[in-house]
């Protein structure tokens, strides 16, 4: 009988420290692309005030930051779209999406094969579990 129960606690501590550390990845990665959850500071970056704009200095200079290494982007985009049309002219071909098609097979390829790795994973940690409770 006491066996049972040190088994089911910690089958519960567990479970709880793997909540908590998904809930923890997944807020960080939320608020890394969209930006603090309900208009809070996000959880890893402590900015102060600053006193001229009202914002956080982290973020105007981020802003900031950000509009210029866009820009700089979109110009190397348009270079390297010059550059593709270019080189497809001199080639004697039109840029067509049959080009694509070796990408999309490799994409399908390495989708599969996560969702492979993935199911196996998930399969393990329920036999994992499976193997603690019984």
């Amino acid at each position: 009988m006491r066996w049972n129960a040190l088994k089911w606690v910690l089958l519960g501590g567990a479970i709880v420290i793997m909540v908590i550390y998904g809930m923890e990845v997944s807020t960080s990665g939320i608020e890394r692309i969209y930006g603090p959850i309900e208009g809070g500071q996000p959880s890893s970056i402590a900015a102060e005030p600053s006193v001229s704009s009202g914002k956080p200095a982290a973020e105007t200079t981020g802003d900031r930051l950000t509009e210029q290494r866009i820009a700089k982007l979109e110009k190397e985009l348009q270079e390297v779209r010059r550059l593709a049309e270019e080189q497809a002219k001199e080639n004697g071909r039109p840029i067509d999406q049959s080009d694509n098609a070796a990408v999309n097979k490799l994409a399908d390829g390495t989708a599969g094969l996560l969702q492979t790795v993935t199911t196996s994973g998930i399969k393990w940690v329920v036999s994992l579990f499976d193997s603690v409770t019984s």
